[in-house]
């Protein structure tokens, strides 16, 4: 398909949903999203007023007219809705904290009377030509986890909705609002139960993909381990080349058992990253010969309400799912209520949740 038929195509699917008054992109944002020229997005602008799907007014742009007839649009109606509309723009493929968060947040709108869209997708190039078929929205809460988002998409949302609530850290500096958490805190807060406990030999283990929280994590750390207190104590930190997965927690120990291999710390430790299955990481854990905490003490850093993460074993520090949510919820309803407020990133509390995974001497 051509970019000028792709535009077309574009163009008719979402004059079979438009609403009658609905604007269309202009001419110049068309040409950037299809990579045509002016001559040829007129060219096709042109076909479909002549088809009478849409209508030029002068000074004010082109709309879709909602009819076959070509006659200037009607003023446009509010629809009839039990509430406001808003769309949760996620990545298809998520993790268990993420779709956690997803599910309190559908449950919260729909208990104040609004609606939602829940829209997936696994391209961004694709999701832009989604959005431009489907109507205005009251606002647009992207989650995107660990995935890098195109000034385009950006774009593109805005382009249908004046607000926009992110749930995580990672699109800060703009005018959307964002809700969410940083690990350097939770980091140094595992650090300092685990050296209160008698270890010596304490490792970070988490992913080398970039995303802001992860950063701010290892920025404190790094600047721990350059602190002379805490000279020997603070190992080099592992960093993983992959995400939270189906084989994640194996990834993880293969990881400890290469740090530890050659070694004889009295009392090692270890904070551990992007766990989702706590139950599966003890099992490989006592596979690979280590038993917990009788000769490795773990500290996880995730989600203390995830019942999964800790396992009913492991002692977490992190952040509240159910916080989470109801964060950005409220950030929502802040917009809402004033639209003029500045926009910025509000950062979560850190939470703790003690387990039976922290030995050493002065351990359980």
């Amino acid at each position: 398909m051509t970019d000028l038929s792709s535009l077309r195509s574009s163009l008719l699917a979402a004059a079979q949903t438009a609403v009658p008054g609905e604007k269309l992109p202009t001419v110049r944002q068309l040409m950037k999203d299809f990579a045509l020229s002016q001559l040829n997005v007129e060219r096709v602008l042109d076909g479909l007023k002549q088809e009478g799907l849409i209508a030029a007014h002068v000074g004010r742009g082109t709309f879709f007219t909602g009819n076959n007839t070509g006659q200037a649009p009607a003023p446009r109606s509010p629809a009839i809705r039990t509430g406001r509309s808003v769309m949760l723009l996620r990545r298809s493929q998520q993790n268990a904290r993420a779709r956690n968060v997803l599910d309190r947040l559908q449950e919260k709108i729909a208990d104040a009377g609004d609606v939602t869209l829940d829209v997936g997708y696994s391209n961004a190039a694709h999701a832009r030509q989604v959005l431009q078929t489907l109507p205005r929205f009251d606002a647009c809460i992207i989650q995107n986890s660990f995935d890098a988002m195109p000034i385009e998409m950006i774009s593109a949302i805005r382009r249908k909705t004046d607000t926009v609530v992110v749930d995580g850290a990672w699109l800060v500096g703009t005018d959307v609002d964002a809700v969410g958490f940083e690990w350097g805190e939770p980091i140094a807060a595992a650090i300092h139960r685990l050296l209160a406990a008698g270890h010596d030999h304490i490792t970070l283990v988490t992913t080398d993909r970039f995303f802001l929280a992860n950063e701010l994590g290892l920025h404190r750390y790094r600047a721990m381990r350059q602190q002379e207190e805490f000279a020997g104590l603070l190992q080099p930190e592992i960093c993983l080349s992959s995400l939270p997965s189906a084989d994640f927690e194996q990834t993880v120990v293969e990881a400890i058992m290469a740090t530890l291999e050659g070694t004889a710390p009295k009392h090692p430790a270890i904070i551990v990253w992007g766990v989702e299955n706590g139950a599966r990481l003890r099992s490989l854990l006592g596979e690979a010969g280590l038993s917990v905490p009788d000769q490795l003490s773990v500290v996880l850093l995730g989600r203390t309400d995830v019942a999964a993460e800790a396992a009913d074993f492991f002692d977490i520090v992190g952040y509240s799912a159910a916080e989470q949510a109801e964060g950005v919820f409220e950030r929502l309803l802040e917009r809402w209520r004033n639209p003029t407020a500045p926009y910025g990133l509000r950062l979560m509390q850190m939470r703790m949740r003690e387990g039976q995974s922290i030995g050493g001497p002065h351990g359980h």
